[in-house]
């Protein structure tokens, strides 16, 4: 079991033991490390127990953020009877070998998970967990079908490439990127407080980011090298692999969450295409990223109560016990019959459905009016259940990429800053369309994936459609929930994307999908939708000028009209879940 470099820990009765560096070497000889947490001696079946694997590019023995900690979370499993395997993925933290985002994970965690299954003090029983790029580790693996491995517990898991990252419907996230990439740009993790955030994002072009954060990184060039789902990309996705996997997951996220696009795609993949469809089950809070792994009862200025606040151990344990041990007459406590577990904000409630999105969900149609001016929240934009009926003025306004749209109050912010999720303060620029429905007589739940769909036009060659829904408290507060972005050019097939260039003047329909959420609108509250043409810095300007991306040394303004006649019926399709007992 231990190897030259392994550094053990305690081994006496009733204590939990512990190795540290041990070489697990891979299939091309390069020697990745792991730390081993076994439980006590004198427990198990003739000293083996089911393992728990999780695989970081984080260092493993590091606090990733406040209130977590590997190294704790394995010494609770460990003290439940199971053997806990944390993993420094190759080229990071002690692990040998060249560090590349994505490439080669699937080999390295299949790898993992049989030797795992061939060590003396393993029963051949073996799950992962993990979030966010941890998350991903875990569906690489997958991929690739190791014997051992029984089931996974997904958290906030990135990989909806092209429609998520690193673009997201053609759309770079350069502060994402660069934070991301700073902080494992090489074999430790590095101080971000380093870096010197206004400056990083006001780089331009953005191509050299990468630079102005202090290090020329071959990885950010590449991706922008790669803009279309190509074969450099499909080598580390998902795509038409859904079939193959067969093994029962814990789907965890957040309305929030930066990776929520990826974990719900894993969960709509599975439960389309997996044998393993029926043993999918979805967990869905008022969390941010950070706060799938601990949850907190508020964010960005919302209270949410007690209520969202669980134990993301024993949750854990619960499914492990489950599907591992045999223990349990279920591996979750969600109502039977029922696989999703979901968050109503605005009556900050739990509701278990069989399913997601709720089979009770009804699309609705909620349309744009106005009389030609529904430019900031004090113009007369309205959103309407009632269709246009005859000719309504379009409505204008000019998106400047050397005054962009911002995504924050204060775009110096570095990535990880909490947010304020009331807006008013953006509704106020005259760049922002607004459209607001009349005071709510009775609640009104959304819960599912918004879509905007906005007939539009352009004298660009190229520019940005960008959406955000909001509820509007009686106070005045305009809360947002969820948001979508398009690249004009990647009109046609965001996750397949040709880019086409438009016709200057020429209407075309954009389909703009918003994030997932669920909230009840309340009595006196109103539903939101704004558009515009940026969210800076969370995602990168468009010069207009129909330069690739990345390429934005040339600006030029645009001027843009977004029609609501009956032949141009922009309007946001929300999803309704009528409303029944609580």
């Amino acid at each position: 079991m231990t190897t030259p470099g392994a550094r053990m820990g305690h081994d006496e009765p009733g204590v939990s033991r512990t190795w540290l560096d041990v070489r697990v070497r891979m299939r091309d000889g390069v020697e990745l490390s792991v730390d081993v947490f076994l439980p006590p001696l004198g427990t198990g079946v003739a000293g083996r127990w089911p393992a728990i694997l999780q695989r970081t590019p984080y260092d493993n023995a590091r606090q990733l953020y406040p209130g977590f900690y590997w190294v704790e979370v394995a010494r609770y499993f460990a003290a439940r009877g199971y053997a806990f395997v944390s993993q420094d993925v190759r080229g990071r933290g002690d692990s040998d070998g060249a560090w590349h985002p994505f490439v080669g994970e699937a080999a390295d965690g299949h790898d993992t998970v049989e030797w795992i299954a061939r060590q003396p003090w393993s029963n051949g029983r073996i799950g992962m967990m993990g979030g966010s790029y941890g998350g991903l580790v875990q569906w690489l693996t997958a991929r690739e079908r190791p014997p051992h491995l029984v089931t996974l517990v997904s958290t906030a898991a990135a990989g909806r490439i092209m429609e998520e990252l690193p673009y997201r419907n053609g759309k770079l996230r350069p502060p994402w990127a660069m934070w991301w990439l700073n902080m494992v740009g090489g074999r430790t993790v590095q101080a971000q407080e380093l870096l010197d955030w206004p400056r990083i994002i006001r780089a331009r072009p953005v191509r050299d980011i990468d630079l102005a954060a202090g290090r020329r990184n071959t990885v950010w060039r590449e991706w922008l090298a790669h803009p279309t789902l190509d074969d450099y990309w499909r080598q580390m996705s998902m795509l038409d692999r859904f079939g193959e996997i067969d093994l029962p997951v814990l789907h965890i996220t957040g309305w929030f969450d930066g990776d929520q696009l990826g974990q719900l795609y894993y969960w709509r993949e599975m439960a389309r295409h997996s044998p393993a469809r029926d043993r999918q089950y979805l967990l869905a809070g008022p969390w941010d990223h950070r706060g799938t792994r601990t949850p907190e009862p508020r964010f960005g200025g919302l209270e949410f109560g007690a209520a969202a606040v669980v134990d993301m151990n024993a949750i854990h344990l619960r499914w492990f016990d489950y599907w591992l041990r045999g223990k349990g007459d279920a591996p979750t406590d969600f109502a039977p019959g029922t696989r999703s577990r979901i968050f109503l904000m605005g009556e900050n409630r739990w509701r278990d459905d069989p399913s997601w999105p709720p089979p009770a969900a009804i699309s609705q149609r909620w349309y744009f009016r106005s009389g030609g001016r529904a430019n900031t929240a004090a113009g007369d934009g309205r959103l309407d259940p009632e269709p246009p009926s005859g000719d309504e003025e379009a409505d204008r306004y000019t998106y400047d990429p050397e005054h962009p749209t911002p995504s924050h109050r204060n775009p110096d912010e570095p990535p990880g800053t909490p947010p304020d999720l009331d807006e008013q303060w953006l509704l106020e620029r005259e760049d922002v369309l607004v459209y607001t429905s009349d005071a709510l007589g009775a609640p009104i739940e959304l819960t599912g994936v918004p879509v905007v769909s906005l007939e539009a036009a352009t004298d660009a060659p190229d520019t940005d459609f960008a959406a955000t829904l909001y509820d509007v408290f009686p106070d005045g507060r305009s809360i947002a929930l969820c948001a979508g972005i398009l690249r004009a050019s990647y009109r046609h097939d965001p996750g397949h994307p040709d880019p086409t260039p438009l016709e200057p003047g020429r209407s075309y329909t954009y389909r703009i999908e918003l994030t997932a959420t669920s909230n009840v609108f309340l009595p006196g509250h109103r539903i939101r939708v704004a558009v515009m043409s940026a969210r800076w810095p969370d995602y990168d300007r468009n010069p207009n000028t129909g330069a690739p991306p990345g390429d934005d040394e040339a600006t030029r303004p645009a001027t843009q009209r977004v029609l609501h006649d009956p032949a141009h019926p922009s309007h946001a399709l929300i999803p309704v879940v009528p409303r029944g007992p609580a």
